[in-house]
């Protein structure tokens, strides 16, 4: 029943799309291919994962998590864990939205089961180079594009286009800020960075549920994740919600319905056997000023129950090594002590698991809004409710989904933005406070420091961001002064006046103040204030529980979180989504294996380009060329003032892949290392990098960089910068042929840059470089070269027996997984017609043996044309072939070539 529920739901939006706008327009179908649906709006199609790091996670444009249209619209897993494992864990899960309107009745905007959520078909002001139906679609970045710098430290400027405002166009594809630029300025994180906006108040969504009531809020989506051993694990998050309504939204609650189903794709009912529970616990770790933390964590999960032989009646089969645990947290929201504003600390105020197909009555799925916000709202799902229902773990293995929300926010007024951040999380293992390695609540606990950040000196004065005092207040330009005034229940007043329990678990981390003390005995002179530093003057921070007055429009400093240890050394602003990435590798955009790859120097046209195709690579007669330009290098460390840390790259490549049922990439297993070649290769294993330069491909751009880096003192120096020209060159400024394949078989490729972040000294040097990853799209089959004329045209294998040694297993997109393939082709546009021994067309196979003009020359250039061309043994008419004797008939305009081949089912 639950499987019909949201069946039901999805397809009734598909449905309802294709009828009411652009949405799931079908292309041109191929003849002998099968009919696919291609939607310019709806991203559904699996084309946007997050595959750096381990977690390879689906994002899609309209709230989704995952993506309820598989497999009807696509096979990619919707969260695969680990890369190339085939095991799933997530069907779909999406973001609910709920407030009180003026009536007091409640309304809930959801992006699973339902669609409520819609990308705009028509958007204002569009800049980007497509299509109206394809502007609001996913966008791309990382960390380090031009255009993305974000608020970071002093040495990074984060107006990028230097109009005096910061992270002011969000990356989506439109002129938001009515400059006549597109994406210029932005804030970019991660190594791999997703982009997107939605909303729920256009009037198509009402066509597909015609109960929707919209609050009239755009949501404002990115996704981030990394490579880096430790934080691979996780895919963090933020929903910036603005109300565009122009009335406030009361009492308003944000949840994410998630509907985990983990195990292997292969195993039919795979899903039918997991448990749901709560993990809520206090954790311990170091935070962003290298203090230790100690936070309340809050996480709904789901995993694999391992089958048991002595309960036969549970198994399912299709087991996760390690119980395959997933689930997902919040990391950060607006919160208010007082709990009267917001809820007075981050986490979950609501959480309920759900099996079966009972009614919201008997316990299960919500059918409406006033449901769903009661359920998002009810106090007796809430864990910090001492007298709270929960059911905090299930019982028995079945299919399960689970909600978790938080609130209430009191509103949201007009043009107002509420931010939630939360985490999505994969481990082998449950794990616990104390047991973190690779665990799931490790896992956790590694995506809540990446969040938590790090504090930075923004405005490069060490009289801010001191003696604890991280928060910034200003009054604003003609407006009334303020006054700060510190409750007598604060931590900051109860630790000076020593007026706490100590043995209260609130304030167990809370060191005692020693009023027989002197100031800079106190925890390592931590409660000394900067005033001044030339002469320098200070005061203690004992004396500020004092009333502020704030009337200017400059920065005075408070210690808004009772914390000593955030706002010291003068660093005074928080840095969130702070990790350790490795430089983007060279982006392949793939074709699937069922075409040439276009001509590339035509379509690199400026820097922008980079953030999506980067590199081409050319399918050759028992050869692949592999050509990418140098953007990695363009990267720069804006902490370490703008310093360059690239060295080198390494080259993998993987073979023996037939993708297995549910995966969307070569596992690791299957991943070799090629070599690894650096610009200074001297005491390393690696080759000179020179070996992979043409030094023939054109310059895109140039342009200079101020760089602030005292290379012996090994730190950010303004007396010692110096300014360097950074080239960027097109496709083909690097250049690598591997000729150990074989042709029609499947091989990925990955460039992945190596780069040296400093340490202190030279032996404390960090090496960074991102796993090997590639996606089914961007396989690469070896094919035969052109040949003068069609005279020795043959079919390969022939016989065909049933099966073939380069078959890969069956998918929505090649739903036979075989081929027979028409090898020495002449070089020239042809067609092959394929005939029954009685005449009837069978099916026309185009080809194009010309070569590409502009790869003639330079490093390895491509002279051969496509010289082969499968098929998969589909008609025209979308049906398997028989078995039997088969004439073909290559016609091009130098001639005509016959023959025959037999395929023996």
């Amino acid at each position: 029943m639950r499987a019909a529920r949201r069946g039901a739901a999805f397809a009734a939006a598909l449905v309802l799309w294709g009828g009411v706008s652009a949405f799931y327009q079908p292309p041109d179908v191929p003849e002998g291919g099968p009919k696919q649906y291609q939607n310019k709006v709806f991203r559904l199609d699996g084309k946007f994962v997050h595959n750096v790091g381990r977690l390879h996670l689906q994002v899609t444009n309209i709230g989704q998590t995952g993506n309820a249209a598989n497999p009807s619209r696509t096979t990619v897993p919707s969260a695969e864990y680990p890369p190339g494992s085939g095991f799933d864990h997530l069907y779909a899960a999406g973001l609910w939205v709920g407030a009180i309107d003026a009536s007091g009745i409640p309304h809930v905007t959801t992006a699973a089961y339902q669609t409520e959520f819609s990308p705009e078909t028509n958007p204002a002001n569009p800049c980007a180079p497509l299509p109206i139906d394809q502007i609001a679609d996913v966008r791309e970045a990382y960390e380090g594009i031009p255009g993305g710098n974000r608020v970071i430290s002093a040495s990074l400027i984060p107006d990028d286009d230097n109009d005096g405002l910061v992270d002011e166009d969000f990356l989506n594809g439109l002129d938001d800020d009515g400059d006549g630029l597109c994406d210029e300025d932005y804030a970019a994180i991660g190594q791999q960075m997703y982009a997107c906006e939605y909303r729920d108040d256009l009037p198509a969504i009402r066509q597909i549920n015609p109960e929707h009531v919209a609050l009239g809020i755009r949501v404002r989506q990115t996704s981030y994740a990394w490579s880096t051993p430790g934080q691979s694990d996780f895919v963090g998050m933020d929903y910036r919600i603005k109300n565009q309504s122009g009335r406030a939204l009361r009492n308003v609650f944000v949840a994410i319905f998630a509907d985990p189903d983990i195990g292997s794709r292969s195993v039919q009912g795979y899903f039918q056997d997991d448990e749901a529970a709560l993990f809520d616990s206090t954790v311990s770790y170091l935070g962003p000023a290298g203090e230790t933390v100690r936070r309340r964590i809050q996480m709904a999960y789901a995993w694999d129950n391992p089958d048991d032989p002595n309960k036969l009646q549970f198994n399912r089969g299709g087991d996760v090594p390690g119980g395959g645990y997933f689930g997902c947290m919040f990391l950060n929201h607006t919160t208010d002590p007082s709990g009267n504003a917001a809820p007075p600390r981050v986490g979950i105020t609501s959480f309920k698991f759900f099996s079966g197909s009972a009614s919201f009555g008997a316990g299960g799925d919500p059918e409406n809004d006033a449901q769903r916000y009661q359920l998002m709202s009810d106090p007796r799902y809430n864990p910090n409710n001492p007298a709270n229902s929960i059911v905090f773990a299930s019982q028995r293995p079945l299919d399960y989904r689970f909600i978790m929300a938080t609130g209430p926010f009191r509103q949201i007024l007009p043009e107002s933005t509420l931010t939630v951040s939360v985490a999505w999380v994969a481990g082998m293992g449950r794990g616990g406070p104390n047991e973190v390695n690779q665990t799931l609540v490790g896992n956790a606990i590694s995506a809540q420091q990446v969040f938590d950040g790090l504090y930075t000196d923004l405005d490069n004065d060490p009289t801010t961001g001191t003696c604890g005092k991280e928060t910034c207040l200003r009054n604003t330009a003609g407006g009334r002064a303020f006054t700060y005034e510190i409750p007598e229940s604060s931590v900051c007043r109860l630790r000076i006046n020593n007026g706490y329990d100590p043995s209260d678990d609130r304030y167990s981390s809370l060191i005692p103040w020693d009023p027989n003390s002197s100031c800079e005995s106190q925890q390592g002179g931590r409660f000394i204030c900067l005033d001044k530093v030339s002469p320098r003057e200070t005061h203690c921070a004992a004396g500020d529980t004092l009333n502020v007055v704030v009337n200017s429009t400059q920065c005075t400093y408070v210690d808004f979180d009772c914390d000593v240890n955030t706002g010291l050394g003068g660093r005074e602003q928080i840095v969130n989504w702070v990790a350790a990435a490795p430089l983007p590798s060279p982006f392949f955009q793939g074709n699937n294996g069922k075409a040439e790859p276009r001509d590339f120097l035509p379509l690199y046209e400026s820097h922008s380009d980079s953030a999506r195709v980067s590199a081409w690579y050319f399918p050759g007669d028992n050869k692949v060329t592999l050509k990418w330009s140098n953007f990695a290098e363009q990267i720069r460390d804006a902490q370490r003032g703008n310093l360059k840390e690239f060295v080198g790259y390494r080259i993998y490549k993987a073979a023996g892949w037939n993708r297995p049922l549910g995966t969307n990439a070569p596992g690791q297993t299957l991943w070799t290392l090629l070599g690894e070649w650096r610009k200074n290769p001297k005491g390393t294993p690696a080759r000179p990098l020179g070996e992979l330069i043409d030094p023939s491909a054109p310059v895109v751009e140039r342009h200079d960089v101020l760089v602030r880096w005292d290379p012996i003192r090994r730190q950010v120096s303004d007396s010692t910068n110096s300014t360097e020209t950074d080239t960027l060159f097109a496709i083909g400024r690097y250049s690598y042929v591997d000729d150990k394949v074989l042709n029609g078989f499947p091989y990925f490729y990955s460039v992945v840059p190596v780069s040296v972040v400093p340490g202190e000294t030279v032996s404390t040097d960090i090496v960074l470089s991102g796993n090997p990853s590639a996606t089914n799209s961007q396989v690469v089959y070896p094919r035969g070269g052109a040949k003068e004329s069609e005279k020795d045209v043959f079919v390969v294998p022939n016989p065909y027996k049933a099966h073939a040694e380069w078959d890969l297993v069956p998918r929505e997109e090649d739903p036979s997984g075989t081929k027979v393939t028409f090898m020495n082709l002449p070089r020239t546009k042809g067609t092959v017609h394929i005939y029954t021994l009685a005449g009837d067309l069978v099916v026309d196979l185009p080809f194009d043996g010309k070569v590409p003009a502009d790869l003639q020359f330079g490093k390895d250039p491509i002279t051969s044309g496509q010289g082969s061309v499968p098929w998969n043994l589909i008609s025209r008419n979308g049906q398997r072939i028989v078995s039997g004797i088969y004439l073909y008939s290559v016609d091009t305009e130098l001639g005509r070539k016959v023959g025959r081949f037999v395929i023996i089912r």
